[in-house]
C-alpha cells in the first residue's frame, strides 16, 4: 500500500488530553451508569475505557471482553500513581505543570491543525488515474526488492577510501565476491559494520528515487554516507508484482487526501506566520539571522538506501525466496560468514 505521512491522529491527541486532565484531579462526575470503576472513590468512566480501546485497535470479537478488562486494570493503576503523586504534591512540581502546560499546547495545537486538515476532499476519479500513469514505478511495474546491507561505521576521513574500494571491487565480475571482499579490507582497517537483510517492496522506497532503483540489476550496489557512517546496499533479489489501476485506487485516494491535509496545515501555518508580528529577543534574535555552521543545500535523496525494515506481506517474503538465479544465491551464501 501507499505510505503516506499524516502528523493527524486526532483520537490519539483526545486520548492524550484525558491523561492529562487525569493527572490534574477529578473533573465533574460522570453518570453512575457510566461509570466503570472507582480507585479510592474516584471514578473511572466508560468512556476512558473506549477511548484506550480505540489506541489497542482492532480486538477480535471474542477478546473485546479481555482486552477491555486489560485496559480498566491499566486505567487503575494509572489512577492510583496518579493519587500517589498528587498526595505528594507532585502536580504542584515546577517540572510537572511545565510538562502538563506543555501537553496541553501541543493538544490545543494538532487539534487546531486536524480541523484545518479535516476539509481535505475526496481525490477524484481523475486524478487517481492520473497518479497511476505518473507512477509506473509504483503500480505497473511494481517491483519486490531484496537488499544486503552493509552498515560501516566509518568516520568521514575513510569514506573515500572505502568509496574507492567498493568501486574496484565493483568491476570484478563475481558480483557474489563483492561484499566478503569488502569486509575482508574492512577488518584490515579497523573499521566496524553490520550485514542485514533487508526485503521492500516499491512503495516502502523514496518516490523520487523509484526511477534509480528500477535501473538496478542483482549485483548492483548503491554507496550512502553519512555523518554517523557508510550504508552499503547490494540488489540481491528481484521480482515483479504489478498492481492494476483497480487494485490501487484505495492506496492512491488515501495518499492523495494526506498529501492534500499535509499541504492545507502547512498552507495555514505559513498564513498565519505571515499574519503575525513574530519578535525574535536577546540571543535568539542574533540566532535568526545566522547561517548554520556547515550548512549545505539538502542532500539528493535518490541515493537514499533502502532502510533495513521487514517485508510488508507475504508477497515480499516470497519474492525472496522464488525465481532466483545462480547469482543470486551465489551472493546470498557468500553473506552467511559476514554476520
Amino acid at each position: 500500500m501507499l505510505i503516506a505521512r499524516s502528523p493527524f491522529v486526532l483520537a490519539a491527541l483526545l486520548a492524550a488530553a484525558t491523561l492529562v486532565l487525569a493527572a490534574c484531579g477529578k473533573g465533574d462526575a460522570p453518570k453512575a451508569t457510566q461509570v466503570a470503576a472507582k480507585v479510592n472513590g474516584d471514578e473511572i468512566t466508560v468512556h476512558q475505557v473506549n477511548q484506550a480501546m480505540q489506541r489497542v485497535g482492532n480486538v477480535p470479537e471474542a477478546q473485546a471482553k479481555q482486552a477491555q478488562k486489560q485496559v480498566l486494570d491499566r486505567l487503575v493503576d494509572q489512577q492510583l500513581l496518579v493519587q500517589q503523586a498528587i498526595e505528594k504534591k507532585l502536580d504542584r512540581d515546577p517540572r510537572t505543570v511545565q510538562a502538563i502546560e506543555a501537553a496541553r499546547r501541543q493538544i490545543l495545537a494538532q487539534a487546531y491543525v486536524e480541523q484545518i486538515a479535516s476539509s481535505a476532499s475526496k481525490a477524484t476519479g481523475d486524478a487517481v488515474k492520473a497518479f497511476y500513469a505518473a507512477h509506473p514505478g509504483l503500480f505497473q511495474e511494481r517491483r519486490v526488492y531484496r537488499f544486503a546491507q552493509m552498515a560501516v561505521s566509518a568516520p568521514t576521513d575513510k569514506q573515500a577510501a572505502l568509496r574507492a574500494r567498493l568501486e574496484e571491487l565493483d568491476k570484478q565480475a563475481d558480483k557474489a565476491k563483492l561484499l566478503p571482499q569488502l569486509a575482508e579490507w574492512l577488518k584490515v582497517q579497523n573499521l566496524q559494520f553490520r550485514v542485514t537483510q533487508a526485503t521492500q517492496s516499491a512503495e516502502q522506497l523514496p518516490l523520487e528515487a523509484l526511477p534509480k532503483y528500477q535501473q538496478m540489476k542483482v549485483g548492483d550496489v548503491m554507496f550512502a554516507p553519512s555523518t554517523q557512517g557508510v550504508v552499503i546496499s547490494q540488489l540481491t533479489a528481484l521480482q515483479n508484482q504489478p498492481l492494476t489501476e483497480q487494485q490501487a485506487v484505495p492506496y492512491i485516494e488515501q495518499y492523495l487526501r494526506n498529501r492534500e491535509r499535509l499541504k492545507l496545515s502547512e498552507d495555514e501555518m505559513k498564513r498565519l506566520r505571515a499574519a503575525a508580528k513574530i519578535d525574535y529577543l536577546g540571543d535568539f534574535a542574533a540566532l535568526q539571522n545566522q547561517q548554520p555552521a556547515g550548512a549545505q543545500a539538502p542532500a539528493d535523496q535518490s541515493a537514499e538506501p533502502p532502510a533495513a525494515t521487514s517485508a510488508p506481506s507475504g508477497t515480499a517474503e516470497q519474492a525472496a525466496g522464488q525465481g532466483k538465479s545462480g547469482n543470486q544465491e551465489a551472493i546470498e551464501k557468500g553473506l552467511k560468514g559476514l554476520k
